[in-house]
């Protein structure tokens, strides 16, 4: 009886301390950035805590602790990322985004406006936000519930989320995700790292001038805060990179490397035609997908005929994501599937060569599992993502622009016959693994402690509260200019005055 009692008070005891009320909601188009968040949130419920987590996706098997609220998306976020498959250039990718800022905006704004959504805002008590990166208007909702905030940004430390907690980027020594440098940069790099800067300057103030007006038509200035108050009250950035893969630099408290975070330590059991496909494979398996965003049936005709004349004259097997029933004269040696496991497929011993679009998620994935890379990048940070990757030494980048059968053929030819590819990744991936803690357990303890301290105010920067010029110390080098000039005016009138009198002394003798 005596250890009866004892064994519920330690549960009483431990559910106090860790199990709180979570409250996490990404609404992005994009899977492969609610997958990070996702992750986070059903290992968060693995421990105890009651988390309810609001996306477009279903999360599969029920797991105990947690519950999801599906909003779907519009149809036409498909037919808008499908136009990256007909033209990859610049000039297309940035004649889109406004019309991608707008869906992933509208995304967040059904989402937070959804029936159930609403109800459980005002009905009942949470102890922590969590949401993810673009649409942070809807930061406002912890505000709303009275409650810390934690953002999970699924890329690189962008503007966008540097500046919610005053996280240095220093151009002579950080190199901007966007211009694809890499540590220490010469003078060529150091200028473009100025331009990146401008070019992702001018495109956060985009996304926070717009997301602005969503978080005013939904948070009115007289009952909340200024969307800048909200943002710079962020208590934690979970940013889903790490310095072996990037580089090292600078970060406040408030921001932590968590790279990998969506990778499993412990690989799920596959279903079991993917497991007898791989199993099978004496000869070895290519994984073969471009993301969650692109269909891959929307692949021009002469791009799929190379991709399908290339796999069929290999003796390995391929898994393909492909989205729709079949392809025309599939070779025996495809295996076709609208949605697979990536993290788990990437963990089995047949792998020989991943075969991706260049995002960060399936990069880290493919280091952490040690398979070598043949990079087909489309746009945004991909292409600068896998040219990283080939300087490293474990991938052959082929723009999905320049893809014919030979140039794939040779690609794939080099990585699964030259062992220097796969050698390399897999000293690489020792490095990656070699951590005081893995990337979930450091995510999890800095959440938590984010609401064991109520929003840990002692980790915030002030930095964040500081504009250009009083970061720059422009204003006191001003200052002290203006000290410096009054001073020079005043020795120099000084000694005029002087230099007067003792002149009309040498005259008067």
């Amino acid at each position: 009886m005596r250890l009866t009692v004892t064994i519920l008070v330690l549960t009483t005891l431990a559910w106090s301390v860790q199990g709180y009320r979570i409250l996490s909601i990404n609404a992005s188009p994009s899977r492969s950035h609610v997958i990070v968040q996702e992750a986070l949130a059903k290992e968060l419920a693995r421990r105890g805590h009651q988390v309810t987590m609001v996306s477009p996706y279903p999360a599969g098997k029920p797991l105990e602790n947690y519950r999801q609220i599906v909003v779907p998306l519009d149809s036409y976020w498909k037919a808008t990322m499908s136009k990256f498959m007909e033209d990859q250039s610049k000039i297309a990718l940035f004649m889109n985004m406004p019309k991608m800022n707008q869906i992933m905006q509208d995304a967040a704004n059904n989402t937070i406006n959804h029936p159930e959504v609403q109800r459980i805002i005002r009905e009942e008590p949470f102890d922590l936000f969590i949401t993810g990166l673009m649409s942070d208007f809807v930061l406002g909702v912890a505000y709303q519930l009275g409650v810390p905030s934690v953002v999970v940004c699924p890329n690189a430390a962008m503007e966008m989320v540097n500046s919610m907690v005053g996280n240095p980027a220093p151009l002579a020594t950080v190199p901007n995700p966007m211009v694809g440098a890499t540590n220490a940069m010469t003078f060529t790099d150091r200028l473009k790292n100025l331009l990146g800067k401008a070019i992702e300057g001018g495109f956060a103030w985009y996304m926070k001038t717009s997301s602005e007006q969503y978080y005013n038509s939904n948070f009115p200035r007289d009952q909340f805060p200024s969307y800048d108050e909200v943002r710079r009250n962020v208590s934690l950035v979970l940013i889903n990179q790490y310095f072996t893969k990037t580089a090292a630099r600078p970060y406040v408290q408030a921001m932590v490397e968590v790279g990998g975070l969506q990778i499993k330590p412990v690989p799920d059991p596959l279903p079991a035609d993917l497991q007898e496909w791989l199993d099978g494979a004496t000869d070895g398996v290519i994984f073969f997908s471009m993301g969650t965003n692109l269909q891959s049936s929307t692949i021009p005709a002469e791009k799929l005929q190379a991709l399908v004349a290339t796999f069929g004259k290999l003796k390995q097997r391929v898994i393909w994501k492909w989205d729709s029933e079949d392809i025309p004269n599939k070779p025996a040696n495809i295996l076709l599937k609208s949605w697979l496991p990536q993290d788990d497929i990437l963990a089995h011993k047949n792998v020989r060569l991943f075969i991706t679009h260049g995002g960060l998620g399936g990069i880290a994935e493919a280091q952490y599992h040690g398979v070598p890379l043949v990079g087909m990048p489309m746009f945004g940070d991909q292409p600068f993502n896998l040219e990283r990757v080939r300087e490293e030494g474990w991938a052959v980048v082929v723009p999905f622009a320049d893809l014919t059968e030979q140039a794939l053929t040779d690609a794939v030819g080099e990585v699964l016959h030259n062992p220097s590819y796969s050698q390399k990744v897999k000293e690489l991936s020792t490095l990656y693994r070699d951590r005081p803690l893995s990337a979930m357990d450091t995510a999890v303890f800095w959440t938590e402690y984010v609401i064991r301290h109520k929003g840990a105010r002692h980790m915030r920067y002030s930095g964040v509260d500081l504009n250009f010029v009083q970061m720059n110390m422009l204003d006191v080098w001003a200052f002290l200019g203006v000290l410096v000039l009054v001073g020079v005016k005043v020795t120099l009138w000084t000694c005029s005055k002087c230099c007067g009198k003792r002149s009309a002394k040498y005259k008067m003798n």
